[in-house]
Parts: C-alpha cells; structure tokens; sequence
C-alpha cells in the first residue's frame, strides 16, 4: 500500500510539472506572436508615419522651419538613453553591473567598437540625406525611390558576405528600378511638390542615402554575426560615434543660423512626433528582425509604401496618375519576389512536372442512343 501511495504521488507530482511546463510554453508562445504581429503593425505605421509627419512639418518658409539636422541629433540622443535604460534592466538594476558591461564592450573591445564607427558615419549621412529628400519630393516618391536601398543591399551582401541570390530576386531588382523610373517620372507632374523644391536634389539625396543604407546595414550584420553583444549594446556603441558626428554637421552646416536663434528654432510639438517617430523606428526594427524575420520586415514595408500613398492623397493633395499605380506596383512585386524567391520556384516546378507526366488518351462519348453492338467490349469479352 505504502508504495502504491508513493507511485501515485510521484506520477501526480510528474503530471503537475508536465502542465506546468505547458502552460509556461504556451504563455511563452503567446508572448512571442505578440510581439511578433505587435512589432510588425507598430514598424509598418512607423515606416509610413516617418515620411507622412516629416513631410507635412516641412512645409512652411524655409525661415520658420526646423533644422533637420538637429532633429537628427535629437534622435540619437534619446535612442542611446533609452538604449541605457534597457541594459540597466538587463543588469537587474545594478548600476556597477551596467558599467562593468559598458567598460568591457567599449574599452576592452574597443576595436570593435572603433569598427562600428563605419556604420555609424554612414547611418548619420543618411539621416541627413533622408530629410532633404522628403523636403524635395513628394513623400510617396522620396519612399518609393528610398527604396531602392534593397538594390544596394544586395550588392553589398554579395561583396561583404560572399551570398548568392536566386534568378528571382535578380529579377525583382530589375522590376524595382522600373518601378522607380515609373514613379519618378510622374512625380513632377503631382501637385504635391512643394513650391520652390528642386526635384533633382530630392532625388540624388534619396539615391544616395539608399546606398549608404545598403553598406551600413550589411556591414552592421557582418558585425553582428561575429559575437553575441545584444542590439542594445551596439547602439550604443553607434551612438558613441554617432552623436559628435552628428554635432559636427550642425556646426558645418547650421551653425550660423544655430548661433543666432537656438538649437531648438522651428521646434513645435510636431517636431516632437517626428522624434519619436523615428525612435520608435530604430528600436522598432531592433525587435521585428529578433522576433519576426526580415521576409515578413518586407511585407511590412510594401503595407507601408501603400499607406504612405494613400496619406499622401489626403493630406497633401497628392494625385497620383496610372503610371504611378504601375510603378508602385512593380515595386510590391519586386518586393515580393525578393523576400519570397521560394515560392517562385515551387510554381515553375510544378508547371515543368505538369507538362514533363504523361498525358493521359482523351475520353470518347459514347451517345446516349447508341446500341449494344457500338459500345465498347468489356473486360474480358472478345
């Protein structure tokens, strides 16, 4: 009886822990699928917002607007507090801890984080770059043509990471350039430009800060491949480089106008929703590639381009004309095919299986008044 009692608890007590275990995976699971679905609403909203906000707040006279490259500064400022916030909860709290781990990534891998100076040059150009381009252009077109930051990724992750692509994503590289070309022809035509914009800048500003973008962000995978420091950490070593980068452009290029009105001249609450908008970007994108993947980060992006255009519609009198539609179509299939090569595949497999089995003999029909004599014989009948 005695060990009856003793099995019977122990299977009871296996069967607790077996659910409890569940329910911990279960509560885990559920946990990750919303931040998940959570991270890609937030990033598609932001990726829209981001060009929607920054181009409504810049319009006005040049006198009275903001300066572009201290909202820039603004941003890195509070993504590295926020960044310390994070690791300090990572720490547990512990201050000493927080410093031991900052000493460690920043002076004992110094150059490491020397290394990380690239990116972070290249990320604050593109900042800059980004701004000038949605002052020019209409925001749908500077998104469209910003774009094409998937183009340069690609080079650059065949030259820095020695990848390959599939003929399909080759293809989507092409059908994005058409769709570029399609988009930028008719944005001289949309009354949406503002008055006095050189579309040419706007243009050459987008296409640069594509580039960058493609560099920077395959050169900060590279980095990331290469040890197990946390998101939090690398940007904070971006923003080590990033913040007095970003002051020396505010010297070179606004100082004057800084010296005269403030570094905060044209800042309404606005500006601030373009701040934040932008922090919520960077750390947003930290999460959706840990959580989500960069396919469905893609999918995200094309939602994005199309509220963008829709926005664009509505708040700045914006009117598209089909060779618009065409090329912010091209743009989502290109898109597509380059985030899902896969499936591609799969299709043009099965068509080529389809047409390689053999067919089978058509069927005859028989009439209905046929008779006994004209019907087909049946198994074993001569």
């Amino acid at each position: 009886m005695q060990k009856d009692a003793a099995g019977a608890e122990r299977a009871s007590l296996v069967s607790a822990s077996e659910t409890s275990s569940e329910q911990a995976v279960s509560k885990s699971t559920k946990t990750a699928l919303l931040l998940k679905w959570g991270s890609l609403a937030v990033l598609m909203v932001q990726n829209s917002s981001a060009f929607v906000v920054t181009r409504y707040t810049r319009q006005g006279k040049p006198n009275e607007l903001y300066l572009t490259s201290v909202v820039v500064l603004m941003v890195e400022l509070i993504k590295m507090a926020i960044c310390l916030l994070l690791l300090l909860r990572d720490a547990r709290g512990s201050v000493r801890e927080l410093c031991a781990e900052l000493q460690h990534h920043l002076w004992v891998e110094r150059r490491t984080t020397l290394l990380l100076g690239v990116p972070a040059l290249c990320y604050a150009m593109q900042n800059n770059l980004v701004f000038v381009a949605i002052s020019n252009l209409s925001a749908a077109a500077a998104q469209v043509l910003y774009q094409l930051k998937t183009i340069s990724t690609a080079f650059f992750t065949v030259l820095l990471l020695r990848r390959s692509f599939r003929a399909a994503q080759w293809v989507s590289f092409l059908l994005l350039m058409a769709g570029v070309a399609l988009v930028q022809s008719e944005d001289g035509k949309s009354s949406s430009a503002p008055t006095g914009a050189a579309p040419w800048l706007g243009v050459s500003a987008a296409l640069t800060a594509a580039s960058i973008s493609g560099f920077a962000g395959v050169f900060l995978e590279k980095m990331f491949t290469s040890g197990g420091t946390s998101l939090w950490m690398r940007n904070v070593q971006l923003g080590l480089f990033a913040i007095p980068l970003q002051c020396i452009a505010i010297a070179q290029v606004d100082g004057q106008r800084v010296m005269r009105r403030g570094l905060v001249q044209g800042f309404h609450t606005s500006t601030w929703v373009v701040v934040a908008v932008q922090v919520v970007g960077a750390l947003c994108t930290a999460v959706v590639i840990k959580f989500a993947g960069n396919v469905l980060k893609t999918f995200a992006t094309v939602l994005a381009l199309l509220l963008t255009c829709g926005s664009s519609m509505v708040l700045f009198d914006f009117h598209p004309t089909q060779l618009f539609f065409e090329g912010i179509g091209l743009v989502c299939v290109s898109v597509w095919l380059y985030a899902r090569p896969g499936d591609v595949s799969d299709v043009l497999g099965s068509c080529r299986r389809k047409e390689s089995s053999p067919r089978s003999a058509p069927l005859r029909r028989i009439p209905d008044d046929a008779s006994e004599e004209e019907l087909p014989p049946k198994d074993g009948q001569v």
